[in-house]
């Protein structure tokens, strides 16, 4: 299939299937200039954007892309696991932050109710 059916077909936009292309999250051939996409090319698609709901940003998600060359080994899940226990440690910093600016926030509030009431 080619762009416009396969952006039909993911439900994206033009822009991110140009974008995954240049940066090599999608290989798909060309065809008398045109990109001609198939179903491997869909599977990959949906497997980035499965990886970005879960927050990846792209430079981990071409990572795990690049593991992908050792399929299905104890090397690539080896590979994989240390780039997911990575995310997981800037995760859990994002929310000690939020939760300090949290409790902060609510500190505030109290104070300012209290000079309310």
């Amino acid at each position: 299939m080619y762009i416009g059916e396969f952006i039909k077909e993911v439900a994206s936009t033009r822009e991110t299937v140009r974008y995954y292309i240049e940066e090599q999250l999608l290989t798909p051939q060309k065809r008398e200039g045109k990109y001609y996409f198939t179903s491997e090319d869909l599977a990959d698609f949906m497997a980035v954007r499965e990886l970005r709901a879960l927050g990846l940003p792209i430079q981990l998600i071409k990572e795990i892309n690049q593991n992908r060359k050792a399929c299905g080994t104890k090397t690539q899940w080896q590979a994989n696991l240390q780039i997911i226990e990575q995310e997981l440690n800037r995760v859990q910093t994002e929310i000690n932050t939020l939760t300090q600016q949290q409790n902060q926030l609510l500190d505030l509030q109290n104070q300012l109710r209290k000079k309310l009431s």
